[in-house]
């Protein structure tokens, strides 16, 4: 899940990551690093769109600014004959080892939600939370209602916010994302891209017609 080209950039860094001497790469790569709209199928039928994403930001609720590297998606899905919204957010610590290599350390959060530009949220809309089969990951389901609001949003203004917290922590971290960010180089350019959220709004009209 975008996991290939972060982890070529950060190959490509050699000294030491920390909060006290932040590594110059690591922190040129900060932020979005990719994002892409990507159809949901089942059994040959489109049942749902999502928007797929992959970041890199500082801990400085948990971890004294040392560094997350967090994947996942959002997504607007068909789940059993009725509208819902899913968002998955899987985090890895990053620390390095004695010998300068880089290690991800899967660190899921128990709570993950949407943050609105109002600051209204889609956690009272609640269905249910569960690990996911990758390592790191909370897989959380929501009523249509009103995580749809955000997403409609997120499609005019190209950003969104995640929100999570660490290891049932009562804090909560805030991950804006950048969703017309298509990639990002390895010196930390970002490469940006309407068709996105295009791509997504497309889906969406789709997925609607389909469940008339």
């Amino acid at each position: 899940m975008k996991a290939v080209g972060l982890g070529i950039a950060l190959a490509s860094i050699a000294t030491v990551a920390c909060a006290d001497q932040p590594d110059p790469g690591l922190t040129a790569m900060l932020g979005t690093i990719q994002v892409s709209s990507q159809p949901y199928m089942v059994e040959g039928k489109l049942s749902g769109c999502q928007y797929v994403y992959a970041a890199l930001i500082q801990d400085w609720v948990y971890r004294k600014g040392q560094f997350l590297k967090v994947d996942g998606s959002i997504g607007f899905m068909d789940i059993g004959g009725s509208f819902g919204t899913t968002l998955k957010v899987v985090v890895n610590e990053i620390t390095v080892s004695p010998d300068g290599r880089f290690v991800f350390t899967p660190s899921p959060p128990s709570r993950a939600y949407l943050l609105g530009s109002d600051y209204s949220t889609n956690l009272e809309g609640l269905i249910q939370a569960t690990p996911s089969d990758t390592p790191g990951a909370l897989f959380s389901i929501f009523r249509a209602e009103p995580t749809l609001n955000i997403l409609m949003e997120a499609a005019e203004t190209n950003k969104t916010t995640v929100v999570f917290n660490r290891a049932s922590g009562g804090s909560d971290i805030l991950m804006p994302l950048e969703l017309d960010v298509s990639d990002t180089q390895p010196n930390g350019l970002k490469v940006r891209s309407t068709d996105t959220g295009t791509n997504f709004a497309r889906c969406i009209q789709a997925l609607l017609k389909d469940n008339k």
